[in-house]
């Protein structure tokens, strides 16, 4: 398996960085696509594939000592577009109404036969 990266914005040394105006003490960190385990990918369906791959995303967080709270932005690939419906009520569900921006975005296939993959942008306080 292959080990998570974590990004953070201090690692880009470039003054001249495409960063937004931030608060002073936040610091961007950036987590690689979580997909759903493979059993999971095989047999269960959207929703809960996006449940595991959030499980997934808020332990890399939580290793990262970034709460599930600070992640900010969220990017899907999904394999089935027409499947949306289940993601947002994933989402709905897991972050209990108070979920992080989402971007979705169409794609051929992903790791481990997986329908969904997730990336993060968190804020480390």
């Amino acid at each position: 398996m292959q080990k998570n990266v974590t990004r953070h914005e201090s690692d880009r040394l470039s003054a001249l960085g495409g960063y937004g105006v931030r608060k002073r003490g936040l610091q961007l960190v950036f987590f690689d696509g979580q997909t759903p385990d493979e059993r999971t990918a095989l047999r269960r369906g959207v929703k809960e594939q996006t449940i595991a791959a959030l499980d997934r995303v808020t332990s890399v967080a939580a290793e990262s000592d970034v709460e599930a709270d600070d992640i900010m932005r969220t990017t899907v690939y999904l394999t089935k577009m027409d499947r949306l419906p289940e993601v947002e009520s994933a989402y709905e569900e897991f972050f209990d109404g108070r979920r992080p921006s989402m971007t979705v975005v169409g794609v051929g296939a992903l790791p481990n036969d997986a329908d969904v993959q997730i990336e993060a942008t968190g804020v480390d306080r």
